[in-house]
């Protein structure tokens, strides 16, 4: 008779605990305020990471390919004597094999950038950003008698255009069809951009951002765009000397830097900069005395949003 009773005591006791218990926590639930997000006063966070983007396009050569069939072929074949240059450069033109590089995109797409800093300094952060970006560089080239000369990428390019045209020529002797829509025009070489970047909050959420950097991985990238080039693969004419011209590693890879604005909404960052991707150097005079293109710099805008924690 006692377990039973003891029983039924303990099972009320426990009802009422557990009725206690939730009226507590209820009473906790009603009484919290709601959870307010402070947008504007929040201090920025120790680590900072955003993701950063090209604006607008860029034309990376004028539009025409004369001019630039020219200067490769020249760079390239000093066996030719001026009226070799200009026959053939008449013959291109007249076959309508140079209209290949028409159809091809002068426009640079735009490069995509990930990134990460941390405070270091009285407020200042630094860290580093990544992504893959279409490039100009110096080559270190062989020229078609076998002398060594420096030509800018598209040089390159337009350099292998001009063996097409010279493999086409003396295999089909003129055909004009064969020469418009066999012809292809190689594309730009895209190189891993890093750059170091240091930015500083100041006061209201404005602040600053600054970045250095350079390309890399091109001498992997060239080797195998100039693996498909016509003079690797030995198409050539007989009487040739051999590819107008072979690169065979970069002579100067570019550099970047940007300069620019943030601004911060609780952990969200917004930035516009300023950048420039430009090719310096004391030896770059001397190749354009040689013969080299101009490499112009590549300025533009770029966007950034991130978020700071």
């Amino acid at each position: 008779m006692r377990a039973p009773l003891a029983l039924t005591l303990l099972l009320c006791s426990g009802m009422l605990w557990g009725q206690k218990l939730d009226d507590s926590l209820l009473n906790q639930a009603q009484d919290r305020a709601p959870r307010e997000w402070s947008w504007g006063d929040q201090e920025a966070g120790e680590w900072n990471v955003w993701m950063e983007l090209d604006a607008g396009t860029i034309e990376q050569f004028e539009y025409g390919s004369d001019n630039h069939i020219r200067r490769a072929a020249t760079l390239g074949h000093a066996e030719w004597s001026d009226s070799e240059l200009t026959a053939a450069m008449n013959r291109m033109g007249s076959s309508g094999f140079n209209n290949a590089v028409d159809y091809q995109s002068r426009y640079l797409p735009a490069a995509v950038r990930i990134g990460a800093s941390r405070q270091v300094w009285n407020g200042i952060s630094a860290g580093l950003q990544l992504g893959r970006a279409w490039t100009p560089a110096y080559v270190n080239c062989t020229r078609a008698d076998g002398e060594s000369v420096v030509a800018s990428w598209n040089q390159v390019r337009f350099g292998d255009f001009v063996d097409q045209y010279l493999y086409h020529d003396d295999l089909y002797n003129g055909d004009q069809w064969r020469y418009q829509n066999f012809g292809e025009f190689t594309e730009g070489i895209t190189g891993w951009r890093v750059e170091v970047v240091l930015q500083q909050e100041l006061a209201h959420g404005f602040g600053w951002t600054a970045s250095l950097g350079t390309t890399l991985g091109l001498d992997r990238e060239i080797q195998s765009r100039s693996s498909a080039f016509f003079g690797s693969q030995g198409l050539l004419p007989e009487d040739e000397l051999g590819a107008t011209l072979a690169p065979t590693s970069v002579a100067k890879a570019p550099s970047s830097a940007s300069l620019g604005g943030t601004y911060r909404v609780g952990p969200v960052v917004l930035g516009l900069s300023w950048s420039s991707v430009f090719v310096s150097g004391s030896k770059v005079n001397d190749w354009v005395a040689a013969g080299a293109d101009v490499i112009d710099p590549i300025n533009q805008m770029r966007l950034r949003l991130g978020m700071t924690f």
